[in-house]
């Protein structure tokens, strides 16, 4: 009996039932806290109807559920496709690097849902005093996850020396990335440059598409791989038909077609953009602000019995976007206040050139030689000239419209804008300009082409000396740019 006790206990050896129970414990602990981390802006997002853009255009709306491997969009109502019924769609972790942003617009929320977003702002920006502890412990774990995942490794590899011989490669493989999952699960990637932005108004750049365009939000929170801003004055891009049988009854506007001229009413508080008008043979830039709650008279070049109208809605929305497609530029109290609304109809800066941006400057130069006094083709030139990047003839051309302001169908409202913000963007190019030549090793680098370099947080702006040559479901949004 003693022999047969003797080997029992050789076989049920204490320090080898030690290191199974360990790591079996450690297997359950790292099964919960990974099922538990949800980033920190989606999670923001939970139980609200949004919309989600993808990088290629496609939009998806419905109510956000999170989970840890990805999120669920369900649809308010079902929706009927050729073969099958569809009620929600689902959007992988692995996908999120194909995300545009996703949007919170305030104006659909009801009633209930706008008081949840305002207690949750309130608790976020006016936090108590066990909110703050949790946060700054949260900034701490972060700060020290590399001493602290060091220091937990050499604690469980206190724990496993005397079952040393019992724990395969792959047990001891596990053991050091468990360490990792803890300490990164309790802290969160902590910027101390962006923390001091929290609640503050600021101006950032959004990659869309091929184009860098600045808006302006509230900085509410940032996690790893998102950014989230909250009242953010976006141009909704919108395209609706128009014909003399037809005319646009909108929430935001109506336009009426009769007698060779398009009456277009804004009936918001915040002004309308009407990019073009594109018939079956070509686009006609237009390019004219209508104020809130005016009426414009527009004449189209040729008439048409079927067109669509190219224009940009002001929309009050909260927004979360990849930090690979923004980077926070600037508080806001860098601008004059009324700067800020012009930032809505920006431009932006291409960063490719654009064989449609080619066609569009070579109809508008036959045009203008045509009509060489037409202050709305010299516009619209110099509107083209400016996304090249090809600033001194647009500024020539913006000029020589706003000399004939009156003529436009705005007076000269949108041409203003664009000569502000082409001031801002020549300004920003000496800037560079001095600073490259201030810095010999940096010159040598200043005849590489504009880009944005996706970094692991953000995109950056390489800037150059010279320029370069709502029921739910999903549909196809065609990717359009705001100017």
């Amino acid at each position: 009996m003693g022999a047969l006790m003797e080997s029992l206990g050789q076989i049920f050896d204490i320090s080898l039932l030690a290191t199974v129970g360990l790591i079996f414990f450690l297997t359950l602990l790292g099964a919960y806290i990974r099922s538990r981390r949800r980033d920190a802006c989606l999670k923001a997002f939970q139980g609200y109807p949004v919309t989600a853009e993808r990088c290629d255009g496609r939009v998806i709306w419905g109510v956000l559920e999170l989970e840890s491997t990805g999120l669920e969009l369900r649809y308010l109502d079902t929706v009927q496709d050729a073969n099958h019924v569809e009620s929600s769609y689902l959007l992988y972790g692995s996908e999120f690097g194909d995300l545009q942003a996703i949007y919170r617009y305030v104006d659909e929320l009801d009633e209930e849902d706008k008081r949840r977003r305002e207690r949750q702002l309130h608790r976020y920006f006016h936090p108590g005093p066990i909110v703050r502890l949790a946060r700054a412990t949260q900034h701490f774990f972060s700060l020290a996850s590399d001493s602290m995942s060091e220091v937990l490794g050499m604690i469980m590899g206190t724990l496993r020396k005397p079952a040393g011989r019992y724990i395969t490669d792959a047990s001891d493989e596990y053991l050091k990335r468990f360490s990792s999952t803890v300490v990164g699960s309790v802290g969160s990637t902590f910027d101390p440059l962006l923390e001091r932005l929290v609640g503050q108004k600021v101006v950032f750049d959004l990659l869309e598409g091929e184009v860098v365009h600045e808006h302006v939000g509230i900085f509410k929170n940032y996690s790893p791989d998102f950014i989230e801003l909250l009242d953010v004055q976006y141009p909704e891009g919108k395209s609706v038909d128009i014909s003399p049988s037809k005319p646009v009854n909108a929430k935001s506007m109506t336009a009426v077609f009769a007698d060779s001229m398009i009456r277009v009413t804004n009936h918001t508080s915040q002004p309308l953009l009407v990019r073009s008008l594109v018939t079956d043979d070509e686009e006609e830039l237009l390019n004219v602000v209508v104020d809130g709650n005016e009426t414009i008279d527009l004449h189209p070049e040729e008439a048409f019995e079927q067109a669509k109208i190219n224009v940009n809605v002001v929309r009050e929305l909260d927004m979360i976007v990849p930090r690979s497609r923004c980077i926070v530029r600037h508080r806001a109290e860098r601008y004059e206040p009324e700067v800020l609304p012009e930032i809505v109809f920006d431009i932006g800066v291409r960063l490719r050139g654009d064989s449609i941006l080619d066609a569009r400057e070579d109809r508008l130069r036959r045009k203008l030689k045509e009509f060489p006094d037409s202050a709305l083709i010299a516009s619209n030139l110099g509107s083209v000239l400016m996304q090249k990047q090809q600033y001194a003839e647009a500024k020539r051309w913006l000029e020589q419209a706003y000399q004939a302001r009156f003529s436009l169908p705005d007076n000269g409202r949108r041409t203003l804008m664009l000569m502000h913000e082409l001031g801002r963007a020549m300004s920003k190019r000496a800037e560079i300009r001095s600073m490259l030549s201030a810095q010999p090793a940096a010159a040598e680098a200043s005849s590489l082409p504009s880009a944005v370099v996706s970094g692991p947080t953000a995109p950056v702006m390489v800037a150059t000396a010279e320029p370069p040559a709502s029921a739910g479901g999903e549909m196809a949004a065609e990717v359009t740019a705001t100017a």
